[in-house]
């Protein structure tokens, strides 16, 4: 009695199912609902997951050196581009750059048939999920060593190359060489390495080819960049048969002159001709000695500027400093020579005729200086002295006193009146007294004239001396400057 009915289930499921085959057939593709430009979207990501996950899930540490067998060497390309110059401390001896660079490296575990991918040859994982070469800047000087984005990727392709490009903050020391300063030229090395593997685990090599061109560079006030040179070099070391190599990047910078020269040197050169410009005036001017001075402390301070410049280098000293220190010991000259011009300006002694024929005769020629010679030999000139409001003349005193002692000296008795009249007797004592104080008065004046005249010529001769020495130091060393920067410049290129 149950065979009809199951009979019947039978062919009613089956009507069913027919059914719904019928309506599933009717209904559209997905790739006729979708454009073609998604489905092929959709099947790369889907490849990309796929290929990703095939990647990485058999992958390992990323600490492990990514090699099949231990005993081959992994070669790491490296590449740096330099972006800008942070900084330039001279006299710390360091810098830091910005930089770009690039490592490329093959990796044995990541490789992979692109035609069973849809033809991916390039996909981008983070860097962190990779093993990555530890190259190392030895003559590091930051605190946190290197400054990395942290959050970089890498490219990998089908046969295993990894392609890591990273912006990097380098800190390194740099050996300043300071002797042409500010037309110096900085060559700062910098040594790269693996720190944990040898040569034969781990091999650095620098790029080559126009990728590797340096071509862009973000100009510096201070600072021009002039070339990057590097090298491989090997060394062996007792301990280790294994070879180590180390990459070295050679970096030129030009030193920008022109503040210094508008700031430093022009005014130097200008104080330097201000202290020469004190022997020409007057031997009794007191501004003479103030000048001078204030030159010197001006210069002074000029050279502590340049001194907290300059690194500590006792091997090699900058020639604008030497420069310096030329003109200091040039007017601290001129200020003995001006206290001495002062201090020979108002004397008044009896002059030795030795010094007369030295300075007057001879040097005042030479140094082509007109001197007045009418004092020498002549008798004393008219003087005035003042007294309260009584003016007494020289010349009417000598006359008047000559006067009254013809009177007195006669044969017709008038002489008695000096002994007759004590006032007239009295007047000729003093009239004696300021005629002698009148010729002793011109006399000293005389001897200063002739002091002063020698004090003029002193001042010419140091003039002259001076000028000389002054010419002489700025085009040696000026000349020992362009001549080192031009030949630096040759070696460099």
């Amino acid at each position: 009695m149950n065979h009809p009915r199951i009979v019947l289930n039978v062919v009613s499921n089956g009507l069913l199912f027919i059914s719904l085959f019928n309506v599933v057939k009717s209904q559209p593709t997905i790739s006729e609902i979708m454009p073609p430009n998604n489905t092929s979207n959709g099947s790369t990501v889907n490849h990309m997951l796929l290929l990703r996950d095939n990647l990485f899930d058999a992958y390992g540490s990323v600490y492990v050196r990514p090699v099949r067998d231990g005993k081959s060497t992994t070669v790491v390309t490296f590449r740096m581009l330099l972006h800008s110059l942070l900084d330039m401390d001279t006299k710390n001896q360091r810098f830091k750059i910005s930089t770009w660079v690039k490592m490329t490296w093959r990796d044995e575990f990541l490789q992979w048939n692109s035609s069973e991918y849809g033809g991916i040859d390039v996909i981008h994982v983070p860097a962190a999920s990779v093993w990555r070469p530890d190259i190392t800047l030895h003559s590091n000087t930051e605190d946190t060593f290197e400054l990395v984005k942290p959050d970089t990727f890498v490219e990998l392709r089908p046969e295993g190359t990894v392609v890591w490009y990273v912006p990097i903050i380098y800190g390194s020391t740099c050996l300043q060489h300071v002797r042409y300063f500010p037309f110096d030229r900085q060559e700062c090395t910098m040594k790269f390495s693996s720190w944990a593997y040898d040569g034969a685990a781990l091999e650095p090599q620098a790029e080559a080819g126009a990728d590797a061109e340096q071509i862009r560079f973000a100009e510096n006030g201070v600072w021009s960049f002039i070339s990057v040179t590097n090298e491989v070099i090997t060394e062996y070391f007792p301990c280790c048969p294994e070879p180590y190599y180390h990459l070295e990047f050679t970096i030129v910078f030009q030193r920008n002159a022109g503040f210094y020269v508008t700031y430093l040197i022009l005014p130097c050169c200008f104080l330097s001709a201000l202290s020469l410009l004190v022997f020409l005036l007057p031997p009794d001017c007191g501004e003479k000695l103030t000048l001078s001075i204030t030159n010197l402390l001006a210069l002074v301070v000029f050279q502590q500027l340049i001194a907290e410049t300059m690194p500590p280098n006792g091997n090699e000293l900058p020639l604008l400093g030497t420069y310096f220190l030329a003109m200091i010991i040039m007017v601290c000259v001129s200020v003995v020579g001006t206290v001495l011009v002062i201090s020979i300006s108002h004397n008044s002694t009896q002059m030795h005729p030795w010094i007369k024929t030295l300075f007057l005769d001879v040097l005042s020629k030479v140094v082509c200086l007109k001197v007045d010679m009418d004092t020498e030999g002549s008798e004393p000139t008219p003087h005035k002295m003042t007294n309260g409001s009584t003016s007494f003349d020289e010349g009417n005193l000598n006359s008047g006193y000559n006067e009254l002692s013809a009177v007195t000296n006669t044969d017709n008795g008038i002489s008695s009146m000096t002994s007759t009249d004590p006032n007239i007797a009295k007047i000729l004592r003093i009239m004696a007294f300021m005629k002698n104080e009148m010729v002793s008065q011109s006399d000293k004046e005389n001897r200063q004239l002739l002091w002063k005249q020698v004090s003029k010529v002193i001042d010419r001769c140091l003039f002259i001396i001076l000028v000389i020495y002054a010419l002489a130091i700025s085009l040696t060393i000026g000349t020992y400057i362009y001549m080192g920067s031009e030949t630096v410049q040759e070696h460099d290129e």
